[in-house]
């Protein structure tokens, strides 16, 4: 999961200039996409203000639809996966890495470990679900 947290962590700086702290409050229901990594299931929640910034600062819209937050989503997750890969391969590490899979706008309810992030009102968790 350290991995997968460093690779979130990077990957909304290097493209969004967001330095993501630490947060308490988990966000359990929000646009969610599925990671398989090293056999071990993943889902990034991220919600709504942070998917507006992505579609603001990238494709200069004010007031995405659905349909773009949806596709935001899912290009986030790939950046994180992709993060995810040169963290592995840095480190030397052998690796199973998934093709991330958006799964909707849901509520997290079964997890074994969970880690949430903000800066301001943007915010996404980490769930290794069981």
């Amino acid at each position: 999961m350290k991995t997968l947290q460093n690779a979130l962590i990077e990957a909304i700086r290097e493209s969004m200039g967001i330095m993501l702290k630490k947060d308490n409050k988990l966000l359990k229901k929000a646009f969610s996409s599925k990671i398989t990594l090293d056999n071990k299931n993943f889902i990034i929640v991220i919600n709504k203000p942070l998917l507006e910034k992505f579609a603001l600062d990238f494709l200069d819209i004010v007031n995405p639809n659905d349909d773009i937050l949806i596709d935001i989503a899912k290009e986030i997750a790939n950046l994180i996966i992709g993060k995810a890969k040169v963290l592995y391969e840095n480190s030397g590490s052998i690796f199973k890495l998934g093709i991330p899979e958006f799964i909707g706008y849901k509520v997290i309810k079964n997890y074994n470990n969970v880690l949430s992030y903000k800066y301001k009102n943007m915010r996404c968790s980490i769930y290794e679900v069981v």
